[in-house]
Parts: structure tokens; C-alpha cells; sequence
């Protein structure tokens, strides 16, 4: 069976180096399930990171392709100055649409074509069904559907892109519920979470003794969705008379200037660190030597962070916002809702005082038998096999005679 893969994102040069990279170790699983792979991503360089020194020295809608052995992996060096908006979206899948064909002159016709995200790699995958007649399926990541911020303009992208896909992979239950409403039939969409990699995410020599000292962890975009200044008003509230108890929060964004004004005004200098963007590996060694992970997040449709770091064995706090409820289980850390600032300080100091009772390799081991990246290839292989043995959907722009 031959993939061929459409990432809306995917590692490139000035780009930061965790960009899109489980989309490769993606294709790697299911080409060690048994799959011919290829990949074929056109890559999103804005106007702002265009200089003379860059116009000079790199491609410019180019195409260049690349062999690791395992997959192929075709790129259109392109520039698009309007990503986000219609226009952009459009150019890009458009543009993604010629490096398909470029793929197919050079490796074939695939047999299926997976993209991730509806808009807009799924509104490409879809112009390649139309075009060359190749069946797709799609998996939907975005946030922004669980967050009930969908646009009416993002909604009727995602309604076309989805018109004509086998299959609709939705990473959480509770994605899958919202994205009804843009699905042809229900029965479209099934859950196949993400997956980590537990030979990087794994246990380090992590000897805890909590009245000496003892580390929360988060990880992730510093943006209002995330919750980090409610979970730096939590820790104040639990730990602030407590120095050995610390918080160490990786990730940049528009928000790090004012959790760096929070931390200073509440005088938690000693003892909550932002250390900024780390690389995916700076991540995994940090995960494995503190002792609790918390995210507050506002909307999530999985929350990779949270395997990630439950992976090495640490007990997690999440809310309940679409992702981490298909992850933490009693056993292994608690739930709260979104945006309780008293009940998340009330569990970090109840996940303190019951630290030991969390048993550790039972947290590693319930990861790793849900979502290894062992077990990817396999559960995408077999989507990929009954999305071939169903029938070609008709779209409502086909029912109505319109192009």
C-alpha cells in the first residue's frame, strides 16, 4: 500500500526544530508497518522572514527531494505571504496541489493520501481527489474546534475538505464530538490519539525527596490558551511559603513578558523559572528529572506534552478541555476544570502530599500500552485498508452539479 503524507506543518529551515516532527516520526511508523511512504510538504516562509541575503542564497518554488531510506520526502521551497488568511490558505493548497503531481511524475500514483489538519492540508488532499481521482483520509488536530472559535469561513473549509475523506481521524473524544456538525455522516470520523516516543521520553535517575526539594513541570505555548498565569497564581497560593517547591515552565510566546511580571510581583523569583523554547531532546531530559507535570490549558484536542511526560513515569494535573481526560486516569494525576485557579492549587498540594503514592512505572506502563509510537503504524495501516473498501463519498457541491 503507498501513502503519501500532507502535513500542514513540517520541520524547516528558521523554523523551530519541534515543528512538525511527529509527522515524520508518523511516517516512519507506518513505513515500518509494511507501507511504501512519501511526503510532500510545501513549506510556509512568510514575508517577514524574507531578506536580499535569503532571496540570494535559497530556492524559490523549487522543488527538492529527499531519500532517509525510509520514506521520500518532497518540498516546495515557497513563500506565502497570507497564510493565514483565505487567499493564503488557498495558495498554499493550490501550490501543494503541483508538488503532488511533481510527486506522482517521479514516484508513481499513490494509493491513498493522508493529510493532517482540515484546513488546509485536508483542502489540498481534497484537490487531489478531484484531480487525479486519489482516495484521502484526514486527521484533524486543531484546537481552535474544541475551543469553539471556529470562523463561519474555517467552517466551510472544513466541511469541503471533509466531503469527500474516507475517513476523518479525530486525536481526541472529545474532537470527534465537535466535529459532527462539519462531517458528511458521524460514522466519518474515528479516534486514533497521538503517540510518543518512549525510548526518547523516558524515566531518568529521578530519587525523590519531597521535603528537600521537589519540581512541578509545564510545557508549552506561552498564549492565553494554555492557563500558565492561573497556574502561577495556583503555585503561589500552595508553595509560596514553601522554597523547596519549585516550577519550571518551558515554552516562549506573547505572554512571557507578563508571566514575567506575575513571577516578579508575587515574589516567586526563587522559585518559578521560565527557561524559554527548548529542543524536543532539552525537553525529555527536563521531564525526566523533576516530579509532577501540570498544564491549566483552556482547549486542547490532545495534549502531547502530557504523554510525553508522563512517558518517564511522573504523575500529571490536567483539566477537562478535550484532550487530557483521554489521558490522566485516577491512577495517575487529576483532572479540574478549565480556569479554577482555587481547585488547581487545592490538587498541586494534594499531588504533593500523596506523591508516594503514585506508582511510577504503572504511570509509564498505561502510557506506553495506549500510546507508544510502536502501535501507530499499525492502527493507521488498518484506517488506511478500510478507508479502501469504502465507498467514494459523494459531496454536496457533486449532488448539486457544481465544481
Amino acid at each position: 500500500m503507498h501513502i503519501l503524507i500532507l502535513p500542514m506543518y513540517y520541520p524547516e529551515p528558521g523554523a523551530p526544530a519541534h515543528r512538525g516532527y511527529m509527522f515524520h516520526e508518523q511516517a516512519m511508523q507506518i513505513a515500518r508497518a509494511g507501507c511504501r511512504v512519501g511526503l510532500v510538504y510545501t513549506e510556509q516562509r512568510l514575508r517577514k522572514d524574507f531578506t536580499w541575503k535569503r532571496f540570494c542564497h535559497e530556492n524559490h518554488f523549487q522543488i527538492t527531494r529527499e531519500d532517509n531510506g525510509t520514506f521520500v520526502t518532497l518540498r516546495l521551497h515557497a513563500w506565502n505571504p497570507k497564510l493565514s488568511t483565505r487567499i493564503g490558505g488557498l495558495i498554499w493548497a493550490n501550490l501543494t496541489l503541483l508538488a503532488v503531481r511533481n510527486y506522482i511524475r517521479h514516484y508513481g500514483k499513490p494509493d491513498l493520501i493522508h493529510a493532517h489538519f482540515g484546513t488546509w492540508a485536508g483542502y489540498a488532499a481534497r484537490l487531489a481527489y478531484r484531480r487525479y481521482g486519489i482516495p484521502y483520509v484526514v486527521t484533524e488536530h486543531a484546537s481552535s474546534i474544541n475551543h469553539g472559535h471556529v470562523t463561519p469561513t474555517q467552517a466551510a473549509t472544513l466541511r469541503t475538505a471533509y466531503s469527500q475523506a474516507r475517513k476523518v481521524i479525530c486525536v481526541g473524544s472529545l474532537l470527534r464530538k465537535n466535529l459532527t456538525p462539519y462531517l458528511v455522516r458521524p460514522d466519518q470520523a474515528t479516534v486514533i490519539p497521538n503517540f510518543v516516543d518512549i525510548s526518547t521520553f523516558r524515566p531518568g535517575d529521578r530519587h525523590t525527596d519531597k521535603e528537600r526539594s521537589f519540581t512541578f513541570v509545564s510545557v508549552g505555548n506561552l498564549n492565553p490558551r494554555k492557563g500558565f498565569a492561573e497556574l502561577i497564581e495556583a503555585f503561589h497560593r500552595s508553595f509560596g511559603q514553601m522554597p523547596h517547591v519549585s516550577l519550571v515552565i518551558a515554552g516562549d510566546g506573547e505572554e512571557q513578558p507578563h508571566q514575567q511580571a506575575l513571577i516578579q510581583q508575587l515574589h516567586l523569583e526563587r522559585q518559578v523559572t521560565l527557561t524559554g523554547r527548548l529542543p524536543r531532546e532539552e525537553v525529555a531530559r527536563l521531564l525526566a528529572r523533576c516530579d509532577a507535570f501540570v498544564l491549566a490549558s483552556h482547549a486542547e484536542t490532545f495534549g502531547i506534552v502530557f504523554i510525553e511526560a508522563m512517558a518517564t513515569g511522573m504523575p500529571a494535573i490536567g483539566t477537562v478541555c478535550g484532550g487530557p481526560e483521554d489521558i490522566i486516569t485516577p491512577e495517575s494525576g487529576y483532572l479540574i476544570p478549565p480556569g479554577d485557579v482555587g481547585l488547581l492549587a487545592e490538587k498541586m498540594k494534594l499531588l504533593y502530599d500523596r506523591y508516594e503514592t503514585f506508582d511510577q512505572t504503572a504511570i509509564r506502563r498505561s502510557i506506553a500500552e495506549r500510546f507508544d509510537f510502536g502501535l501507530a503504524g499499525q492502527k493507521l495501516k488498518a484506517v488506511y485498508e478500510a478507508a479502501l473498501q469504502t465507498a467514494p463519498q459523494a459531496s454536496a457541491s457533486d449532488k448539486s452539479g457544481q465544481a
